[in-house]
């Protein structure tokens, strides 16, 4: 069922008149709080009214370039990549945003998988963007020419809302698949969960092409009458400042940011009197730092738990359902079970692998049908690949990876590819690649490696050429030479015995 524009209000989440498509609703949004700040960027406002016809201008401008059916997005998270976004949803195409810490190489890939065209970006990263296997489009040039364009009609949306790039275990990328219906099903729960309402100002920090930010700190306050406030570039004391000013009530980060916030906030917290939530997610929230908040503060970081195939909030502490140390309970709509390696339940407060059935998971990986079909069962499930248990009172508590994927400040690394890229350095016989923990990251990769004979290379080398091919936080922080690995009867190394054997050369970097 269709609604009018204007007829959607955050009390109507739950009721059976709903639009069908983000586009739909943001329209239905802005048409309600047309004269209500819609979003904040430094000394930019754009009211709701002003933010739905500049996207629709936005939408008429990229009908005029005749587009393809997928647009990339090179953005910070910024009022340019809000325009864009929503006007290319507009305009029945599919924005997909790049991850911008990444190296030409590896965004050449993406541009390609997605079949994009066209690369919509900014000046600061020309250069890379330049790079790209599609033609480079600038903000600073493209929204001015836009915004001199009539407001057009919006188009019939298309089937993929937008498709999110994630690593895979092996380290190849994959395209997520998200549809209107699995992001509006996530906005849905996440409003009744938390009980956001239009009141609310969140603040914008991550990178819109982390589901975690693009769900919940863009498309949800967008979706609900709500005001984003949003940083290009994270600066603690700017994150501090931005919530004093504009008297955030929500902020939606990872641990790391949080941590580095710490230093920023005066010693009484007035900075923090307007806050109500501040959610954690991406990564596990030290105690120290949730302690912290708590006792210096006395505001409390709610951690949750999601991924990019349910589009993506999972499960969340709330402040009406909280237990510390915990990923808190399933948001309504969300069935999480913990299965045994058979399959089974695993039961009350044991360990097992964490499946999800919603409709906020994803549609399936762009151009991987096999991986599609690995990830999701016959009845409907996602195989997280974490591990986890659920207490009596139904709390969810992440105790493990299945995957070898290690968090490094919010970002998935996956030791594959960075073993696969310093395999191919001339002087490199074999590598094995770990996560050790880090007092600021919370994980970081470090390197085994072998050297072939007579060959030599020094660990500045090693990272110098990881420099070239991968993202920078995915070169290794520590690299360590050895004379052996120890190796299974079938050849694979066996990480855990590599990481208790003693260093056999002393050599470590």
């Amino acid at each position: 069922m269709r609604c009018a524009a204007g007829d959607m209000v955050v009390e109507d989440m739950k009721e059976a008149c709903l639009p069908e498509t983000i586009a739909e609703l943001f329209l239905a949004s802005a048409s309600k709080f047309a004269a209500k700040p819609a979003i904040i960027d430094g000394s930019r406002r754009l009211a709701f009214r002003e933010y739905a016809g500049a996207a629709l201008s936005v939408a008429a401008a990229l009908e005029k370039r005749g587009e393809a059916e997928r647009v990339a997005l090179l953005l910070p998270t910024s009022d340019a990549f809000a325009l864009v976004f929503f006007g290319a949803v507009l305009s029945g195409r599919t924005p997909v945003p790049l991850n911008f810490f990444l190296t030409a190489e590896e965004l050449s890939f993406l541009v390609g998988d997605c079949g994009a065209k066209t690369v919509i970006t900014t000046r600061f990263f020309e250069t890379v963007a330049r790079a790209l296997p599609a033609e480079t489009v600038f903000v600073e040039e493209f929204i001015p020419e836009a915004l001199s364009l009539p407001p057009t009609s919006p188009a019939r949306p298309n089937a993929i809302a937008t498709i999110l790039y994630t690593s895979g275990t092996t380290g190849r990328p994959k395209g997520v698949i998200l549809s209107n219906r699995n992001i509006l099903a996530n906005i849905r729960g996440c409003v009744e969960h938390f009980r956001f309402s239009s009141s609310n100002v969140l603040l914008g920090i991550l990178p819109f092409f982390h589901t975690f930010a693009l769900t919940t700190t863009l498309v949800l306050p967008a979706a609900i009458g709500a005001t984003a406030v949003l940083m290009k570039r994270f600066e603690p004391a700017g994150a501090i400042a931005a919530i004093a000013a504009n008297k955030v009530t929500t902020v939606i980060a990872v641990p790391s940011l949080y941590k580095a916030m710490m230093r920023a906030i005066s010693s009484d917290a007035a900075s923090l009197a307007s806050i109500e939530l501040l959610i954690s997610g991406g990564e596990p929230l030290p105690e120290d730092v949730f302690e912290a908040y708590s006792d210096r503060y006395g505001v409390t970081i709610y951690e949750g738990y999601g991924l990019t195939e349910t589009s993506p909030v999972v499960a969340a502490n709330t402040p009406w359902g909280l237990k510390p140390f915990t990923v808190g309970r399933p948001l309504p709509g969300v069935e999480v079970r913990v299965a045994d390696e058979i399959g089974e339940d695993a039961g009350i407060n044991a360990d097992g692998e964490i499946l999800i059935r919603a409709d906020s998971v994803m549609e399936g990986y762009l151009n991987l049908p096999d991986e599609t079909r690995a990830a999701l069962t016959g009845n409907g499930f996602f195989r997280s690949g974490d591990i986890g248990r659920i207490d009596e009172e139904g709390f969810l508590k992440i105790t493990g990876r299945k995957k070898e994927m290690m968090i490094s400040a919010g970002e998935n690394i996956f030791p594959a590819e960075i073993e696969r890229t310093i395999a191919r350095h001339p002087a490199v016989a074999e590598v094995a690649v770990i996560g050790i923990p880090d007092a600021v990251r919370g994980e970081a990769p470090k390197a085994f490696v072998i050297l072939k004979k007579g060959a030599a290379a020094t660990a500045e080398e090693l990272k110098a050429f990881c420099r070239e091919h991968i993202a920078r936080y995915k070169v290794p922080s520590e690299i360590e030479f050895r004379t052996e690995f120890p190796h299974s009867p079938t050849g694979k190394i066996l990480k855990q015995r590599l990481v208790k054997t003693p260093d056999s050369t002393g050599r470590r970097a």
